[in-house]
């Protein structure tokens, strides 16, 4: 048996399984909320899950229309994904379980050894050069002329095809660059007076349980965030009321609404600390809500999960101490909601517990707050989102990537509010000038990112937010 056919059999029994359980990378772009929760449910549906990083992931998916930015940041990711793999667009969210089912032949499809023949990344890069039949510059291959024209229709499906980014999804970057594409380090001064590597390493946009299209542009020495900065990626079209405010039409009691959007950000906070089964129970609580089911039938369900969770002194280690966010420094940052309602010490572990009150009362028929369940406008006008951002971004220093990612999570700030919002004294116009400056190569603060993760920090939890469990933080359902 020679080579070629040996590894195509192993291909087609890597394949299989692909196509029976399917292990999903969700892209989310700003304003598709209602896209993502369609996707994620239709990924269940399918026996599949949530893919954890490009490396384990078969199929990429992207919810929303992307902006020029947000395209070329998939595009880098694409090229992560090893064979098989499939990639697709959905804009409605009706569309989602189709355009998945659609995909899922392609995993297995003659396709596959045409496009690995093509490719020319991290998997496949055989050393010709960076021009490899017209591949350069982040192009897909099959996707026809009508790239981001879908024309009213809800999906997009794109087997395959070449979509390899030279240099991570921006080109003409300066700087001296090591083997594999990665840029040296600046030098810079430490508390000690020793001269310590000092990275611009940017946290998203495409990450695995991130909030859509949000970007912290973070200055790292050592592993330490020295300096950060936060803006959300334009839209690529008009952008929809805030679905956690509308609801996308849907008729779900007000107090139903908070619960599911709590329900939300407790388990993503779940999924970075590893604690799979716990995120699983929350978002099916979340989605049985938005389905309509009755709170009362919730509840009950809602409270056992809840029991399990306040046990887990794993949990709590994970998220002790991260970000403590005084009452004074909220006011001054413009926070509202329930971060400002967590009781002392004020930290992500204070935090998701008040999620879990405030959970609760919502389900028993409560008062819900009028402001949205992050809180109320600004008196400048900007949506409570805006603050959270601010003080992400104001905590960030100090703490190591993997706490960043936790701190994040426990504000868990919704790009659909920033989104829709114009942000105050031109912010916005700022930020699009940023996301200029990145796609070709301008601006010393984008200058020396890493560039083949677009600011990917591979493996969730990694350091204190990995899973160290009593029992296991996996699939499984143990106690922790």
């Amino acid at each position: 048996m020679g080579l070629s056919t040996a590894l195509r059999n192993l291909s087609e029994r890597l394949a299989a399984p692909a196509a029976r359980a399917p292990r999903v990378l969700l892209v989310v772009c700003p304003g598709a909320t209602a896209v993502r929760l369609a996707a994620e449910v239709a990924v269940a549906g399918l026996g599949g899950r949530l893919a954890d990083s490009p490396a384990e992931a078969d199929i990429l998916l992207v919810a929303g229309e992307p902006s020029v930015e947000m395209r070329a940041a998939t595009d880098t990711v694409w090229g992560q994904m090893p064979e098989p793999r499939a990639r697709g667009e959905v804009t409605r969210p009706r569309d989602a379980g189709a355009v998945l089912r659609g995909l899922l032949p392609a995993l297995t499809g003659p396709g596959q050894e045409a496009e690995a023949a093509r490719r020319d990344d991290e998997w496949g890069r055989d050393g010709k050069g960076d021009d490899h039949g017209g591949h350069g510059g982040g192009g897909h291959e099959g996707r026809g002329g009508g790239d981001g024209d879908h024309g009213g229709h809800g999906g997009e499906q794109r087997s395959h095809g070449g979509g390899e980014n030279h240099g991570g999804g921006h080109g003409g970057h300066g700087g001296m660059r090591m083997p594999g594409g990665l840029m040296m380090a600046d030098r810079a001064e430490d508390r000690d007076g020793l001269k310590l590597d000092v990275l611009h390493v940017p946290l998203g946009p495409v990450l695995p349980d991130w909030p859509a299209g949000l970007v912290i542009d973070t200055v790292l020495q050592g592993d330490v965030v020295q300096r950060a900065e936060g803006r959300v990626l334009p839209s690529a079209g008009p952008c929809p009321p805030p679905f956690w405010h509308t609801g996308d039409g849907r008729t779900v009691a007000p107090g139903a609404r908070t619960a599911a959007r709590h329900l939300d950000s407790l388990g993503r906070l779940f999924a970075l600390t590893g604690w799979e089964d716990a995120a699983a129970g929350a978002r099916r609580l979340r989605d049985r809500l938005l389905a309509g089911v009755p709170a009362d039938a919730v509840r009950a369900d809602f409270g056992s999960l809840r029991r399990r969770v306040e046990r887990s002194r794993t949990l709590r280690w994970a998220t002790d101490g991260i970000g403590v966010l005084t009452p004074a420094d909220a006011v001054r940052l413009g926070v509202s909601g329930p971060a400002v309602r967590a009781r002392p010490p004020h930290d992500a572990t204070a935090r998701w517990l008040r999620w879990l009150t405030e959970t609760e009362q919502a389900l028993a028929g409560g008062k819900v707050s009028d402001g949205g369940p992050r809180g109320h406008v600004a008196p400048d006008g900007s949506p409570p989102s805006r603050g959270l951002l601010n003080a992400a971004v104001e905590l960030a220093p100090g703490l190591e990537l993997s706490a960043v990612r936790l701190l994040v999570a426990s504000l868990d700030p919704d790009p659909d509010e920033l989104a829709a919002a114009p942000e105050p004294g031109g912010a916005r116009e700022e930020a699009e000038k940023d996301s200029h400056r990145g796609r070709h190569g301008h601006g010393e603060r984008r200058g020396h990112e890493e560039h083949r993760d677009h600011g990917e920090e591979q493996g969730r939890g990694e350091g204190r937010g990995q899973g160290h469990g009593e029992g296991g933080h996996g699939g499984g359902g143990g106690e922790r």
